[in-house]
């Protein structure tokens, strides 16, 4: 089970299981914090802020969208090897959706696109996790990402 949060709005996320013989701590969960900016080149830069392991069970997992897509983030648990044990996506958070009441008295809905933020989510710790890896999902053979020592 996964849950991912932003600061001041929802993310959808889904996980990517790559390895089952990964011992998770019980009730344990890992919190990282980063901020994304918007680049002159097409990719996002991403830079970490924080890393909070705290006591807790993770409860509800957003399955229903398909987030491996360009343009969404994925984060990936790696071991001291550097092996992926579990990954996460993560929808673009620079891309916010925002309904709204127009003068009409309807519900609209309105994507904003952001310059930067910082976002947030939470994930199951695992034993053996020594790193997060985090990078935005494009269409290129080069992937620009950021290793966070756990």
């Amino acid at each position: 089970m996964l849950t991912v949060f932003t600061f001041g709005t929802t993310v959808f996320a889904q996980n990517s299981t790559v390895k089952q013989d990964i011992k998770k701590v019980a009730d344990s969960m890992i919190f990282l914090t980063y901020h994304i900016k918007k680049s002159s080149d097409a990719t996002p830069t991403i830079r970490h802020l924080k890393t909070i392991l705290a006591k807790g069970r993770i409860k509800g997992f957003h399955e229903e969208k398909e987030l491996f897509k360009k343009g969404n983030l994925a984060c990936d648990l790696l071991d001291k090897e550097l092996q992926v044990i579990e990954t996460l996506y993560i929808e673009n958070p620079l891309e916010k959706v925002v309904e709204f009441v127009n003068d009409s008295g309807d519900l609209e809905k309105r994507l904003i696109a952001l310059e930067s933020t910082d976002f947030a989510f939470r994930m199951p710790y695992h034993e053996t996790a020594k790193y997060a890896r985090m990078y935005v999902i494009t269409n290129s053979d080069t992937t620009n990402y950021i290793i966070t020592k756990l």
